[in-house]
């Protein structure tokens, strides 16, 4: 790292661990088959990240539906993480005014018996749960019987301090396939009481909440006092047109468009959804703004088990395997929405349950633990990307990763 005092232009490693590529962060737990249609958001809208300021009026939302006959409890766990989502060295009584466990159960019963569920909404900060510090988090929920751990998600609290600016710079042809990439541009403006900015803060961008794809900033400028210049290098852009297909499941009905078929004599029912073309289909009329899809909240919304079906134009060699992945899955690799050759049709098939409502989706291919979700989209069409900015400042007393502020973005 260069010297401070030069107002030189600074690069530092990037150790962000993105090896594997993967969608969601490595700490967190893919929920079994009968927790479904997880959210974590903050209130206001479901489509905001879960993400809020230090002691303010706002308010976290956790909710999901259990697929089951009677209603059950469940325990959560908070723990406070660094920003490279290792669990920090503080104690559970300097991050939280409060226990870190906490519990919780009150599901309504839906109405749809096909099959049935029971709907858990957990809103926080509570008279429970209350936060001391900034910086990321991790919630844990568990089952309350056997103490197994059911899923867990990331998320964040601000302390909203100086003033934080980020602009998209669109670089077209600097790939090799021409994909339209987004260079993204960050002016901060820091508290006085940061008096070594080259040492103590660091600065990380998202796409489309993306937390396992986390970038963190590798070049910053500190000539200006007060002030510092960040952005990512051309060879750390972004894919700014990253493509999202469209699913309506909002009613289960065969529309003669998306949707061919509906098996009603199945519980679930099973969808059968129009095949995808690999490259082939024409820009969708619909570009979804990522955060993404939102499952339907009423009491009567039904769950299907939808089948998809993709028509590949390139070779799949044995040691590659294509997956379904999406908003319905929490953007997980998972071996049950594995795709499947079909021999007869020569298409490839995978299945997900999904509950009714909106949806985006991809089909990634993996290989070697590696994850290609760009070379089965199909038109390469700009649309909008979500970025997220982050500032965390180490905090010399205690050695943990604060979070100063957070600035949300769109591309278009």
């Amino acid at each position: 790292m260069g010297c401070a005092s030069s107002g030189s232009i600074q690069q530092v490693n990037n150790t962000q661990n993105t090896s594997k590529d993967l969608f969601k962060l490595e700490v967190q737990q893919a929920p079994p088959n009968h927790i479904q249609s997880i959210q974590l958001y903050s209130t206001g809208s479901k489509n905001n990240p879960p993400i809020i300021a230090l002691n303010s009026s706002q308010k976290l939302v956790l909710e999901f539906d259990h697929l089951t006959q009677s209603a059950s409890q469940f325990k959560i766990k908070i723990t406070h993480r660094n920003k490279d989502w290792g669990q920090s060295s503080l104690s559970p009584n300097f991050y939280l005014d409060s226990f870190n466990e906490f519990y919780f159960g009150g599901g309504l019963k839906s109405f749809s018996q096909r099959p049935s569920f029971f709907h858990y909404s957990y809103e926080f900060p509570n008279d429970q749960i209350s936060f001391e510090v900034s910086g990321n988090y991790l919630i844990e929920v568990f089952d309350y019987q056997s103490n197994k751990l059911l899923f867990s998600l990331p998320f964040f609290i601000t302390e909203n301090r100086g003033q934080l600016s980020t602009r998209v710079n669109r670089l077209y042809a600097q790939r090799s396939n021409f994909r339209l990439e987004h260079q993204l541009f960050s002016r901060y403006l820091y508290p006085a009481f940061i008096e070594n900015p080259q040492f103590n803060l660091s600065f990380s961008y998202v796409q489309n909440q993306f937390w396992g794809r986390t970038k963190t900033v590798s070049i910053f400028d500190t000539a200006t006092p007060g002030e510092v210049n960040f952005h990512l290098g051309r060879r750390e852009s972004f894919i700014g047109d990253f493509e999202f297909n469209a699913l309506n499941l909002a009613n289960i009905e065969a529309d003669g468009k998306q949707i061919v078929e509906v098996q009603q004599d199945v519980i679930p029912p099973k969808v059968i959804l129009r095949r995808d073309i690999e490259n082939l289909d024409p820009p969708p009329r619909f570009l979804p703004d990522p955060r993404l899809g939102l499952a339907i909240d009423d009491r009567s919304a039904s769950y299907a088990r939808v089948q998809f079906k993709l028509e590949a134009d390139q070779s799949i060699s044995g040691s590659e395997s294509i997956y379904l992945v999406g908003d319905f899955n929490e953007w997980m690799i998972s071996e049950k929405n594995r795709m499947k050759r079909n021999e007869s049709s020569g298409l490839w098939e995978g299945e997900a349950l999904i509950k009714q409502g909106f949806y985006a989706y991809k089909y990634a291919i993996v290989k070697n633990g590696a994850i290609n979700a760009l070379s089965l989209d199909r038109g390469f069409s700009e649309n909008s990307q979500n970025y997220l900015t982050f500032i965390y400042y180490k905090d010399p007393s205690r050695n943990y990763d604060r979070l100063l502020k957070v600035v949300q973005t769109k591309s278009k």
